[in-house]
This record gives C-alpha cells, sequence and structure tokens, in this order.
C-alpha cells in the first residue's frame, strides 16, 4: 500500500507437478482448465528473463509473462551461500494496493532479516489493484492480467528451476498482499505450508468493501467492479473469492493473522485515515479467526496497538518471524 492511500486490509467491515502438491488440488486444476482451457496452456509455458540486477543477495529481475501479456518485475533473496546442488524452502511476500514488489525492500529489514534464515525470498509484483486474481477484462495498462497464472503457474515453476526452491513453501501478505496469500492457499490446497496475513482483507462481501474497492478503483484509474464485476449484478463471483466464506479450505494449513487496533502507537507515523481502515482490518480479522476455529482450523492471532501503515507491520513482522523461520527449517536435499 502507498503512503496516504488506503490499502485493500482495510476491512470496514509448466505444467509443473511439485505446484499442486495434493491430489485434490489437481483434481480442481483438471475441473478449473475443462472451464479455461488457456490455463494449462500457461503452465507449459515459461516466463522470460528480460534483465536481472544483482546486488549481493538480491536479484532484481525484469520478466515477460505470458499470463499477463506485459513485462513484471520479481525481487528474490537468495540464502547466503546458495549452491545450485541444493533445494531450499521459499518465501513469497506479497504485498498491499497501490504499491510493488519493491515495497519490501524498502519498508523493511528483509535483507538483514534473512542473511542466515537459509531460505529463498520471492517478492513478485501483484499490481497496484491486481488483488491476486485472473481479470477477465483489461486493466488500466491495457491487457488482461492474470495474477494468479503467472504467480503460480509461471513464476512458481521458474524459481523452482531456476533457483532450486523446494516444495516447502510459505505466502505471507500485508492487505492486498494477506487477501493474496489465503486465496492462493484456499485456490490451491496443500500449496502452502502455512500462511501470513497481516491486516488483510479477510472477509470480501463484508458490508462496506464494496464502496471501499470502488474508492481504490478510482484512485488507481480504474471504473468499479473491474475486478470481480458490479457487486449487486456479480455477487455470487464476490463470494467465490471471499476467504471468509471458504474458511474450511484452510484445514491443514496453519494460519497467522495480525491487525492492529487503530490507535497510532508512540513514533509511529502519521498517515490520514489509516487508523479508522485498521479498526474495521481488525473487526474483521478478529471474526475471521473465530471462523477459523469453528472450522478446524489451526490459527494464531497478534493483535495489538497500530494503524494501517508500515510501523505496525514493521512490528508484526517481528512477531511473525519465529514462525516463519519454523515452517521453512524443514531440511532439503
Amino acid at each position: 500500500m502507498g503512503r496516504g492511500v488506503p490499502g485493500p486490509g482495510c476491512d470496514v467491515g509448466a505444467g509443473a507437478p511439485s505446484v499442486a502438491a495434493r491430489p485434490a488440488a489437481r483434481g480442481r486444476d483438471r475441473q478449473a482448465a475443462q472451464r479455461d482451457p488457456g490455463r494449462y496452456e500457461a503452465r507449459r509455458g515459461t516466463v522470460k528473463v528480460l534483465a536481472e540486477q544483482v546486488e549481493g543477495r538480491l536479484r532484481e529481475l525484469r520478466l515477460h509473462s505470458p499470463a499477463l501479456g506485459r513485462e513484471v518485475s520479481v525481487s528474490i533473496l537468495t540464502p547466503s551461500g546458495w549452491r545450485p546442488e541444493l533445494r531450499y524452502p521459499v518465501l513469497y511476500l506479497l504485498h498491499g494496493s497501490s504499491d510493488d514488489n519493491q515495497c519490501w525492500t524498502k519498508h523493511t529489514d528483509i535483507v538483514e532479516r534473512t542473511a542466515d534464515a537459509g531460505f529463498l525470498v520471492v517478492m513478485p509484483d501483484g499490481g497496484r489493484l491486481g488483488f491476486y486474481h485472473d481479470w477477465q477484462v483489461p486493466d488500466r495498462q491495457g491487457t488482461v492480467p492474470h495474477w494468479e497464472r503467472f504467480h503460480l503457474d509461471e513464476l512458481m515453476p521458474h524459481v523452482e528451476s531456476a533457483y532450486r526452491a523446494s516444495d516447502v513453501r510459505m505466502a505471507l501478505g500485508i492487505s492486498m498482499g494477506g487477501f493474496g496469500a489465503l486465496r492462493y492457499a484456499i485456490r490451491r490446497p496443500g500449496l502452502f505450508r502455512a500462511v501470513a496475513s497481516l491486516s488483510g482483507l479477510v472477509h470480501l462481501t463484508r458490508p462496506g468493501i464494496g464502496g471501499l474497492l470502488a474508492l481504490l478503483s478510482i484512485r488507481e484509474g480504474l471504473l468499479p467492479g473491474r475486478i470481480w464485476g458490479s457487486r449487486r449484478r456479480n455477487f455470487a463471483n464476490w463470494e467465490a473469492n471471499d476467504p471468509f466464506l471458504h474458511a474450511a479450505e484452510l484445514r491443514g494449513t496453519p494460519v497467522f493473522l495480525s491487525a492492529g487496533d487503530g490507535k497510532k502507537q508512540p513514533g509511529e507515523e502519521t498517515v490520514p485515515g489509516m487508523g479508522r481502515i485498521e479498526r474495521n482490518s481488525r473487526a474483521a480479522n478478529e471474526e475471521f479467526a473465530e471462523r477459523l476455529r469453528a472450522e478446524g482450523v489451526r490459527v494464531t492471532t497478534n493483535f495489538t496497538g497500530g494503524t494501517h501503515f508500515w510501523d505496525t507491520w514493521r512490528s508484526h513482522l517481528d512477531t511473525v518471524w519465529p514462525h516463519v523461520r519454523t515452517v521453512l527449517s524443514e531440511p532439503t536435499g
């Protein structure tokens, strides 16, 4: 999420066999392929590396994605002493709205905190308002972006091939990226060993969300309803993509949720509107945590003070980090 711009965590309110870890996920993919024949075509395709800038462990890639129909940026942190004969666990970091993949290196200490971690960190672009979804209409860049297809069916196999990533994966996102982490885990059961959502949008059909997304769309130069269609006429599509309504699909995948209370903490930067946004996100995340527990999902929560901004997220990243290291500590060879 960008400075001063409400992020969607404000809950007012190629065919790579390793990517589909469970038979249920493979069956779901086959059904999806019947509905969308281009799905497996994308899985057979590959991204093309156009440029790579290396600075120590950090690699800034410029790729061409068939699924997006355009160029896209990805940041990757390799483990210290990376060796091509080994396989490495991988953490996917998903950014919020009005932001890009470089927010993690700009606003957090992700480079320093992973110096001895022993796993890969992949930070892909997800669009300023892409919502980790395969769009059906063009966005402001003029192409029809299939973000899920790019991330899971193109980028993930590329990371496994070029950087020796294993099938030990975790997804962590903030705001819109928290929604993305949950959505991907729901859509592809078994793909991730765990997911973490920091101030994430967890209840898409909660009252007030339609108006929020309309506002965000207008700020990004888009007509409201471009992502899932009109809320009034296409409500079933909103329901199909709502993590809250599909909480049971997360059984077997540990979930970490965090949110602030909307109150500015000592030393925090003041950004207008971020307190109200985080208060609503907190309420929705508390409801979601209760629903997850009722569905038998293992959930850990971290509800603290703070607003919908990087000061809070840096603190919550500190809290979730032991969970990240535990999940990604499984030996690989």
